[in-house]
């Protein structure tokens, strides 16, 4: 007799509590691999939950932060990849390294050229170029509303450049005066020296010949790539956002690679991703693991850079659709292994699906010859 018949007959009082437990519906015991499955799915639905909400705070700092800046200048600017902005505390004049353009612009709102004097100037020059990693963390009040006062642990400069080259630096600048909807604004521009570019390289060559060493990636690959994010900007961040000198993504890129680097996902503050230790570790981290794991089935070394290179800007999904139309890895493989490094490199360039990344691996490549020696 089925048990549901059973029931129908045998009033539930006159049966002992052994049979009852028998005729009730038989409870799923989770197996120990069921239980690692949901501990895993609710620690990546936290990470993903607590990635979202950083961001959040991050873009609305940075919009009231622009709105306030707006008051005073007509045009703000804010610090990107490449650049590095600081305004004193009335917001008056403004601090630019220009990492991409290798030169520095000091600007004074609301005044004229004739109110600014070479001892101010000079002042304002020093501050820029003295100015550390911390402290220009401690002063960037969208990063410190978004983590509070938790600073990099990095005394390192932000210019890389040494105080004594400040004279002759100094001696190259030039003065521009510019009516603006919110008054005059005058803009003196110093370029930095030829060689500042791989001066910058040369100051984080130790930090970067370490990770490479550890993760066995190419050191020149790396410095391409530092070059290409972020110009050696050890404060570089992007809308996204993503921060440091490799443009690390803490929710997506930064999740990889510090479970790979570290042993267990985690969702990094910017405050961690501007030390430049940390931040050359989990790039190499990542690099390593797109080579060894995501790319692995695509045998010839030189095609299987030429998609690392791809996939660190635009994700390995991106790069086997670029191949085959999906996002499969491993169909887009059979296809790569039957093309010449050179076909892989064309075709890359021809068939990524966003200009960024056909122009990313332009640049990268590009760089990487002079970072042989």
């Amino acid at each position: 007799m089925k048990r549901r018949q059973l029931l129908q007959y045998l009033p539930l009082t006159t049966l002992p509590l052994s049979a009852l437990a028998l005729l009730a519906p038989a409870s799923h015991a989770e197996t120990e691999f069921e239980r690692y499955q949901r501990q895993q799915q609710e620690g990546l639905n936290r990470l993903q939950s607590e990635w979202q909400q950083y961001r959040r705070r991050y873009l609305s700092a940075y919009r009231d932060y622009k709105q306030r800046l707006n008051k005073v200048w007509s045009k703000p600017q804010l610090s990107s990849q490449t650049r590095w902005v600081d305004y004193n505390d009335d917001l008056s004049a403004r601090r630019v390294i220009d990492f991409a353009n290798n030169e520095v612009r000091l600007s004074f709102a609301n005044t004229d050229q004739m109110a600014i004097s070479e001892a101010r100037i000079r002042v304002e020059f020093e501050k820029t170029l003295q100015a550390s990693i911390q402290q220009a963390y401690r002063n960037d009040p969208v990063l410190t509303r978004v983590t509070g006062a938790q600073t990099p642990d990095a005394d390192q400069s932000v210019s890389q450049i040494p105080s004594a080259d400040i004279p002759q630096l100094l001696a190259k600048a030039s003065t521009q005066q510019q009516q603006t909807g919110k008054g005059t604004v005058v803009t003196v521009t110093i370029p930095l020296a030829a060689d500042a570019l791989p001066k910058r390289a040369r100051g984080y060559l130790p930090q970067v010949k370490r990770a490479a060493h550890k993760w066995q990636v190419p050191v020149p690959l790396v410095l391409a790539i530092m070059q290409t994010e972020s110009a050696f900007n050890p404060m570089a961040r992007s809308h996204i956002p993503a921060f440091g000198l490799m443009q690390i993504v803490p929710g997506s890129a930064g999740r990889d690679a510090s479970k790979h680097a570290f042993g267990r996902e985690r969702l990094l503050s910017g405050q961690e991703l501007f030390q430049p230790a940390t931040n050359i570790e989990l790039g190499c981290a990542y690099l390593n693991l797109l080579d060894t794991r995501y790319l692995k089935a695509i045998k010839h070394p030189q095609s299987r850079l030429f998609c690392t290179i791809a996939a660190y800007n635009t994700g390995a999904g991106n790069v086997a659709r670029a191949f085959t139309g999906n996002t499969s890895v491993t169909t887009a493989a059979k296809r790569i292994n039957r093309l010449t490094p050179t076909q892989v490199y064309a075709h890359l360039r021809q068939h990524l699906k966003y200009e960024e990344a056909r122009n990313y691996l332009y640049k990268v490549t590009q760089a990487m010859p002079a970072y042989q020696a």
